[in-house]
Protein backbone atom coordinates (compact mmCIF):
# COMPACT_ATOMS: atom_id res chain seq x y z
CA UNK A 1 0.00 0.00 0.00
CA UNK A 2 2.73 2.38 0.68
CA UNK A 3 4.68 1.43 -2.75
CA UNK A 4 0.87 3.47 -4.32
CA UNK A 5 -0.35 5.78 -1.47
CA UNK A 6 3.08 7.90 -0.78
CA UNK A 7 4.01 8.22 -4.76
CA UNK A 8 0.55 9.90 -5.22
CA UNK A 9 0.83 12.16 -2.07
CA UNK A 10 4.39 13.44 -3.36
CA UNK A 11 2.18 14.28 -7.03
CA UNK A 12 -0.27 16.00 -5.24
CA UNK A 13 2.46 18.12 -3.54
CA UNK A 14 3.95 18.84 -7.19
CA UNK A 15 0.54 20.69 -7.44
CA UNK A 16 1.33 23.39 -5.33
CA UNK A 17 4.68 24.21 -6.02
CA UNK A 18 4.45 26.25 -8.75
CA UNK A 19 7.40 27.19 -10.50
CA UNK A 20 9.73 26.01 -8.11
CA UNK A 21 12.04 23.83 -10.36
CA UNK A 22 13.74 22.58 -7.32
CA UNK A 23 10.79 21.39 -4.91
CA UNK A 24 9.26 19.91 -8.25
CA UNK A 25 12.31 17.39 -8.98
CA UNK A 26 12.69 16.72 -5.29
CA UNK A 27 9.05 15.83 -5.25
CA UNK A 28 8.86 14.08 -8.37
CA UNK A 29 11.97 12.06 -7.43
CA UNK A 30 10.16 10.86 -4.18
CA UNK A 31 7.41 9.62 -5.86
CA UNK A 32 9.24 7.71 -7.75
CA UNK A 33 11.63 6.16 -5.19
CA UNK A 34 8.17 5.59 -3.16
CA UNK A 35 6.90 4.16 -6.02
CA UNK A 36 9.73 1.69 -6.08
CA UNK A 37 8.22 0.23 -2.97
CA UNK A 38 5.47 -1.61 -4.93
CA UNK A 39 7.91 -3.26 -7.42
CA UNK A 40 8.73 -6.32 -5.65
CA UNK A 41 5.45 -6.86 -4.76
CA UNK A 42 4.47 -6.60 -8.11
CA UNK A 43 6.58 -9.31 -9.61
CA UNK A 44 6.62 -11.67 -6.46
CA UNK A 45 2.67 -12.10 -5.83
CA UNK A 46 2.32 -13.86 -9.23
CA UNK A 47 4.43 -16.60 -7.45
CA UNK A 48 2.56 -16.32 -4.17
CA UNK A 49 -0.73 -16.78 -6.19
CA UNK A 50 0.01 -19.05 -8.61
CA UNK A 51 3.69 -20.27 -8.63
CA UNK A 52 3.31 -22.87 -11.63
CA UNK A 53 1.74 -20.16 -13.74
CA UNK A 54 4.08 -16.77 -12.73
CA UNK A 55 5.36 -16.78 -16.05
CA UNK A 56 2.01 -16.78 -17.72
CA UNK A 57 0.54 -14.11 -15.31
CA UNK A 58 3.58 -12.04 -15.63
CA UNK A 59 2.97 -12.07 -19.51
CA UNK A 60 -0.36 -10.71 -19.07
CA UNK A 61 -0.10 -8.32 -16.06
CA UNK A 62 2.96 -6.82 -18.09
CA UNK A 63 0.65 -6.75 -21.19
CA UNK A 64 -1.84 -4.62 -19.29
CA UNK A 65 0.83 -2.66 -17.57
CA UNK A 66 2.03 -0.63 -21.04
CA UNK A 67 -1.23 -0.01 -21.58
CA UNK A 68 -0.78 3.09 -19.66
CA UNK A 69 2.66 3.94 -20.87
CA UNK A 70 0.69 4.23 -24.22
CA UNK A 71 -2.32 6.23 -23.14
CA UNK A 72 -0.31 8.78 -20.81
CA UNK A 73 1.43 10.96 -23.33
CA UNK A 74 -1.91 11.70 -24.88
CA UNK A 75 -3.90 12.72 -22.15
CA UNK A 76 -1.03 15.14 -21.01
CA UNK A 77 -1.16 16.30 -24.37
CA UNK A 78 -4.73 16.33 -23.77
CA UNK A 79 -4.43 18.48 -20.63
CA UNK A 80 -1.43 20.77 -21.64
CA UNK A 81 -2.18 21.61 -25.10
CA UNK A 82 -2.85 25.23 -23.39
CA UNK A 83 0.16 25.65 -22.10
CA UNK A 84 -0.73 26.74 -18.14
CA UNK A 85 -0.10 25.22 -14.98
CA UNK A 86 -3.48 24.49 -14.49
CA UNK A 87 -3.15 22.10 -17.45
CA UNK A 88 -0.16 20.27 -15.66
CA UNK A 89 -2.26 20.08 -12.29
CA UNK A 90 -4.65 18.39 -14.09
CA UNK A 91 -1.69 15.94 -14.95
CA UNK A 92 -0.41 15.13 -11.65
CA UNK A 93 -4.03 15.29 -9.93
CA UNK A 94 -4.79 12.22 -12.05
CA UNK A 95 -1.89 10.53 -11.73
CA UNK A 96 -2.29 10.92 -7.85
CA UNK A 97 -5.50 9.63 -8.25
CA UNK A 98 -4.84 6.53 -9.90
CA UNK A 99 -2.06 5.62 -7.26
CA UNK A 100 -4.51 6.39 -4.30
CA UNK A 101 -7.09 4.39 -6.09
CA UNK A 102 -4.51 1.26 -6.78
CA UNK A 103 -3.96 1.87 -2.80
CA UNK A 104 -7.57 1.50 -1.39
CA UNK A 105 -8.39 -1.17 -4.08
CA UNK A 106 -5.68 -3.09 -2.90
CA UNK A 107 -6.09 -2.46 0.43
CA UNK A 108 -10.16 -4.03 -0.12
CA UNK A 109 -9.20 -6.93 -2.42
CA UNK A 110 -5.40 -7.95 -2.71
CA UNK A 111 -3.79 -10.99 -1.36
CA UNK A 112 -0.84 -13.14 -1.69
CA UNK A 113 -2.98 -16.34 -0.72
CA UNK A 114 -2.58 -19.31 -3.39
CA UNK A 115 -5.32 -19.73 -5.39
CA UNK A 116 -5.81 -23.28 -4.58
CA UNK A 117 -4.43 -23.35 -1.05
CA UNK A 118 -5.63 -26.89 -0.13
CA UNK A 119 -3.56 -28.29 -2.91
CA UNK A 120 0.65 -27.50 -1.97
CA UNK A 121 2.20 -30.42 -4.14
CA UNK A 122 3.04 -28.36 -7.08
CA UNK A 123 5.24 -25.85 -4.75
CA UNK A 124 7.82 -29.32 -5.31
CA UNK A 125 7.27 -29.70 -8.85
Amino acid sequence: MLGLFLPSVFLAAVVYTGCDHILTVTFLTLSMTTGGFSAAGVFINQIDIAPRYAGFLLGITNTFGTIPGVVAPIVTGYFTEDHTLAGWAKVFWVAAGINAGGAVIYTLFGSASPLDSGDRHYLYF
